[in-house]
């Protein structure tokens, strides 16, 4: 016997070939993926790049995410193969091979498929290491480079993610054999799924966790809240989704098919019918398809707009190669330490700023009725900030004069309640816009903090910046130092000079006369830039590889069911043909059932961003992305895209379906 099932193990896998290659595909792409992952967030050459902390961490965040997802596509696949292949299996009963024959010969198939998908996953994982490594590098803006990085310890790894997967393959395809005798097994391909229970409940649960989903998604209004509410809105969508899938589209097609006038129509009768008699069945596949379809569309356009965003970011923190910051510290005092540094180091300075400003964030706003945060109030961030300079400061920046006098400004807003506006108050105390500031001024010359957490950022300019000072001393109103220069050296040069210059900084701090003064935050742009690089990077380099995971997963389970229900119909559609149906009534038959079903789907996860995209701008916000024109034109970029790849798995899938019924 144990011969005959080593015979039977293989000619098994020969003879159901067309089953196995979707999940020999579906294999050997999540292992490659998993190696791939595995072997960069584990790659002791990561340790020597520029921002390594920040590339690893975001590379082991995603590990989990890829080894669940590559887990779960497995055992899909597995699942919808041992379904078709249950007759077969039932066959193999009545014939005389009990049950521990059976577990036996599965797990011989599933021994013999393991090592070859695996074994060529991994080999296609080494073979293309190198060149996802240069991919890292490239998003990363390092020096792309060709380089060996095959582990032994990566390989071992993977082998023991995926044998145990297998071996919660074999538990599960023993546990299927043993619960039901011969004869289940060879009807139950045959058999429609049992109708639920309680299905207008269902529905209604459903629609109210989905409608509590969309409210939490649109009613967050803090950036900060929306990570901790983000979590909560994805279960109750997820759960909405399959609760409406199981149960929703089951109490439609019921009053469907009670509208007889709809029902009584040959194309619609049998598509109908069709729908309800695995219900069920079309149900979990329907709502795993959206599920998985809304993974791809918020990731890709998350990281997508995170990558974008950067550059913006990049120019508004650092507009200079050098820069520091001071506090209850004279403007002489980091003139002197840029001064300073650029001698000792042999630097030539091309362009130098150095001035101080002020900042404050609005509690209230009544149109152009404005009201500061008082002292000790402001402990969240406000959503608007203004920074505040001296008119001889913007005279320095843009050589143009204000001439400004009393209580006339200059305003550059983003706010849209002062745009073109004549005149503003300000705790009551009135201000005329004598200029509006049409240019971003201190791009270049002064570093935004405020740019990672609001969007909302203004920038004034008054006649005298200490006589505007002394007038909100009740007010939370923080002035700020800042000092910024720019040298001739090139990147590799000022990159070295990183960690000296801040060593320079806090040496010079310690050494002031003035004990309450003190001088922070001194670095070099383009270290900074570096990190900021390798962080969304890697930030973009796992939203593709989860994006594609995702995809696969999609298609997976898109093709299985378009291939199983194509095989279980085809006896159907046979019998209709025998008694009148034509070829035109069944191919409009065939397309109103599959467009019905396979655009269900995408319609729910179009909406399901739809209802995201407010709080997923509001995160993004949280990480710099504020440029609200460019995250909205990524995501309908995203969108278009997924919908022409979604309609091209359509076109293939379905033709296949159409093969197998019409053969």
């Amino acid at each position: 016997m144990f011969r005959l099932t080593n015979k039977l193990a293989v000619s098994n896998l020969i003879k159901n070939r067309k089953l196995y290659y979707p999940f020999a595909l579906s294999v050997i792409l999540a292992v490659t993926i998993s190696y791939l992952f595995y072997s960069l967030a584990f790659n002791p050459k990561i340790v020597d790049l520029r921002g390594a902390s920040a590339i690893q961490f975001t590379l082991q965040l995603g590990l989990v995410v890829v080894t669940l997802a590559s887990a779960i596509i497995v055992l899909y696949a597995n699942s919808f193969v041992m379904k078709n292949r249950s007759k077969e299996l039932g066959v193999y009963g009545m014939l005389g091979l009990e049950k521990r024959h059976l577990i036996g010969m599965t797990f011989k198939e599933l021994l013999i498929f393991g090592l070859v998908t695996v074994t060529a996953g991994i080999g296609i994982g080494a073979l293309f290491d190198n060149l996802i490594f240069a991919l890292l590098l490239k998003l990363a803006k390092m020096k792309v480079e060709l380089v060996a990085t095959f582990q032994w310890s990566v390989v071992l790894s993977i082998l023991l993610v995926f044998g145990f997967i297998f071996l919660v393959i074999v538990f599960l395809n023993a546990v299927r054999i043993i619960r039901m005798d011969a004869l289940q097994l060879s009807r139950e391909k045959a058999k429609g799924e049992k109708k639920g229970r309680f299905l207008v409940l269902q529905t209604l649960v459903g629609l109210i966790t989905l409608g509590g989903g969309y409210y939490l998604a649109l009613s967050v209004t803090d950036a900060f809240k929306a990570v901790a509410t983000f979590f909560i809105a994805v279960m109750l969508v997820i759960v909405g989704t399959y609760l409406l899938f199981n149960a929703g589209i089951t109490v439609f097609l019921q009053l469907l098919k009670k509208n007889k006038r709809y029902y009584y129509q040959p194309n619609n009768l049998i598509s109908v019918s069709n729908l309800i008699f695995r219900m069920k069945k079309n149900a979990v596949g329907l709502a795993t398809i959206a599920i998985l379809s809304t993974m791809v569309l918020v990731t890709m356009s998350a990281a997508t707009s995170i990558y974008n965003g950067s550059e913006n970011m990049k120019k508004l923190m650092y507009p200079h190669d050098f820069d520091v910051k001071g506090q209850h510290v004279e403007v002489e005092d980091l003139d002197k330490l840029l001064t300073q540094y650029a001698s000792e180091k042999n630097l030539t300075i091309s362009n130098k700023d150095v001035l101080n400003y002020a900042s404050f964030g609005l509690s209230s706003q009544e149109g152009t009725k404005l009201t500061i945060f008082e002292k000790g109030q402001n402990n969240v961030m406000p959503k608007t900030v203004f920074l505040v300079f001296d008119q001889k400061d913007y005279e320095k920046m843009t050589g143009q004069k204000l001439n400004l006098t009393g209580n006339e400004v200059g305003l550059w807003a983003r706010n849209d309640q002062l745009k073109n506006q004549k005149a503003f108050s300000l705790n009551n105390q009135n201000y005329t816009i004598k200029e509006a500031i049409q240019q971003d001024f201190i791009a270049n010359h002064v570093s935004n903090p405020y740019v990672l957490l609001v969007s909302d950022y203004n920038y004034l300019v008054v006649a005298d910046i200490q006589s505007f000072l002394e007038q909100y001393q009740d007010s939370a109103v923080y002035t700020q130092l800042y000092g910024g220069m720019d040298v001739t050296a090139s990147l590799e040069e000022q990159l070295k000079l990183s960690d000296d210059f801040e060593e320079f900084v806090n040496n010079f701090s310690h050494n002031l006369k003035n004990e309450d003064g003190m001088v922070y935050g001194g670095g070099t742009a383009s270290d900074a830039i570096a990190q900021m690089n390798a962080l969304f990077g890697g930030v973009l380099f796992i939203g593709i590889f989860l994006s594609i995971i995702f995809m696969i997963g999609t298609v997976l389970v898109i093709y299985y069911k378009q291939i199983s229900e194509g095989y279980e119909d085809r006896e159907r559609f046979v019998i209709l043909q025998k008694v009148g149906l034509d070829q035109k009534q069944i191919k409009q038959t065939i397309n109103k059932q599959v467009l019905t079903v396979f655009f269900l789907p995408v319609i729910f996860a179009f909406l399901h961003l739809a209802f995201a995209y407010h709080m997923l701008s509001l995160i993004l916000k949280v990480i710099g992305v504020v440029d609200t024109a460019m995250m909205l034109s990524v995501t309908l970029s995203i969108c278009g895209i997924f919908a022409l790849v979604y309609v091209l798995i359509f076109v293939i899938t379905s033709r296949s379906y159409r093969r197998i019924v019409q053969m």
